[in-house]
């Protein structure tokens, strides 16, 4: 793995080592015999014997069956089964012939996977191990928070190579471990620019994890090349709202009342101003209101004859009330009138002239 010219938070810069964090399987493969048994690259087929070149060769699906049928065009028994070391990848065109002349291009996409530029592929020098070195941004990320908004591909272990190193690893540990956040490193003069460990490999964005367990430390770099964010919200129309006008209200079935007669008509009175329209007025306030608008003696004695035809009428309706009630108690309770007396015969009373036995 590369060196890295790493820079702490107090612009102290050393060159460490970065190594790999791959756990090895403790699971050994052996074949019937008890050998180890280990994987290797085996020749499946040459390009030559691809279907599209047999199809190309043979004319159509159709030709090509009956030569598989009579031969084995698509077998090299010489080529087929070789170990295969030491590989290279290339590039072919559509008759696979190998390209020696290639132009890369990229292609950007935005967050819902829309092309937004095509461009030609960059190739940055490496500049982790550079003359200006990998320092901290002084931007710490919660882990909890580094966890939700990014992806993290792959990590490397920071790791020291002498005893200056040692104390200087240790210290950004320590700081890093206390703050329980992780640190986000940048490259080039600026300390903004993504991480490159080839050239024209990914760029990666580091955040160092510091741990530390006694006179014990570790650093890890975690490398990242793809962010989480939240999709706009899409507006969405507010549904109609039809407003639907309640029913009128029915009037309720009343029971049948008695009533009265009908009372003499009273004259009809001055309006009352709205203030006292919450109560009847009485005889006394009719009269204080004539005296206090110097009203005529006859119009007196006419509005106090009225004011008594009314008393006189609530009376009245007040008795056929009550007695209109205890009509309808009587007879919801079931109490028969009381049957008239019969007449009692009358007694013979003895005559005198009759002589007594």
């Amino acid at each position: 793995m590369p060196n890295i010219n790493l820079r702490d938070g107090r612009n102290r810069d050393a060159l460490v080592r970065a190594e790999s964090t791959a756990e090895y399987a403790t699971v050994a493969y052996v074949d019937q015999d008890g050998l180890p048994a280990k994987s290797r690259k085996v020749l499946k087929a040459t390009a030559d014997m691809s279907f599209e070149r047999l199809v190309r060769t043979a004319g159509d699906d159709a030709k090509l069956a009956d030569a598989l049928v009579a031969g084995d065009p698509d077998t090299d028994v010489e080529r087929i089964g070789m170990f295969l070391s030491d590989t290279s990848r290339v590039f072919v065109n559509e008759k696979d012939e190998i390209v020696y002349q290639i132009e890369q291009v990229e292609i950007v996409r935005g967050p819902s996977g829309e092309v937004k530029e095509r461009r030609p592929r960059r190739r940055p020098e490496p500049n982790v191990d550079s003359e200006i070195p990998i320092s901290w941004t002084g931007r710490k990320v919660a882990k909890d928070e580094a966890l939700r908004r990014f992806v993290f591909s792959s990590k490397l272990q920071i790791m020291h190579v002498n005893g200056l190193t040692y104390d200087f690893l240790y210290g950004m540990a320590k700081e890093l471990a206390d703050a329980n956040a992780l640190m986000l490193l940048g490259a080039g003069k600026s300390g903004k620019e993504p991480l490159m460990f080839q050239r024209g490999s990914t760029p990666y964005r580091g955040f160092l994890e510091g741990r530390i367990e006694g006179d014990k430390y570790m650093l890890i770099l975690h490398l990242s090349k793809l962010e989480l964010k939240r999709p706009a919200e899409i507006a969405v129309a507010a549904p109609a709202v039809v407003a639907v006008a309640a029913p009128a209200a029915q009037p309720a079935a009343q029971a049948p009342t008695l009533h009265p007669a009908a009372p003499p008509p009273v004259p009809a009175a001055e309006p009352v101003p709205k203030a006292v329209q919450s109560h009847q007025p009485t005889a006394r306030e009719v009269i204080a209101q004539l005296d206090a608008t110097s009203q005529s003696s006859s119009a007196r004695a006419e509005i106090g004859a009225g004011v008594g035809d009314a008393k006189a009428v609530k009376q009245g309706r007040t008795k056929a009330s009550v007695s209109a009630k205890a009509t309808s108690d009587g007879a919801a309770a079931g109490v028969a009138p009381k049957p008239a007396r019969k007449p009692r015969a009358a007694k013979a009373k003895p005559d005198a002239t009759t002589p007594n036995d």
